[in-house]
């Protein structure tokens, strides 16, 4: 965790100025969000002792989602609406941080038992990044929906023009 929470911070204060200007918050989303997939899926089929470390390596990536879904949601919003939007997302973190643990617990409890019915023992860590893969998706289905409008919203005005 000492190792996720440095290289988090490091990309955080290094690599995400760089690359926020060039390819644009939404970009970096979905890249944070296919970095946690991948961190997440690796660590759940781990199959030698160095895949956890080698999947740790992608923590740089999945760091960037929590500041990124703060600037697209602060991005949406007036510049009245910006403490309920916040608030909103803290609540919904929040939220998120009580109901994680007592899904995921008794799922891994139960896979680490004696009674699975598989032989899986990172199936609750395979469900947490299918969790991630589905936030992927509905950032790429996001992204999409907010071109197809500036499109449609640069359309019309270069009509009016």
């Amino acid at each position: 965790m000492l190792i996720a929470g440095a290289a988090g911070m490091i990309s955080q204060l290094t690599v995400m100025p760089i690359f926020a200007p060039i390819v644009g918050e939404e970009m970096l989303l979905i890249v944070g969000l296919l970095g946690g997939c991948t961190h997440v899926f690796l660590y759940g089929i781990a199959w030698s002792y160095w895949v956890p470390y080698f999947a740790a390596a992608f923590i740089i990536l999945s760091a960037f989602v929590h500041p990124s879904i703060r600037t697209n949601v602060s991005k949406s919003v007036g510049s009245n609406e910006q403490g309920i939007a916040q608030g909103c997302i803290s609540g919904i973190s929040s939220f998120a941080s009580i109901l994680a643990p007592l899904i995921f617990t008794p799922l891994t409890a139960w896979f680490l038992s004696e009674t699975t019915p598989f032989n899986f023992k990172g199936f609750s860590i395979m469900v947490a990044g299918f969790c991630t893969l589905t936030a992927f998706v509905i950032s790429i289905r996001m992204r999409a929906a907010r071109c197809g409008v500036s499109e449609k919203v640069s359309l019309v005005q270069h009509e009016q023009a």
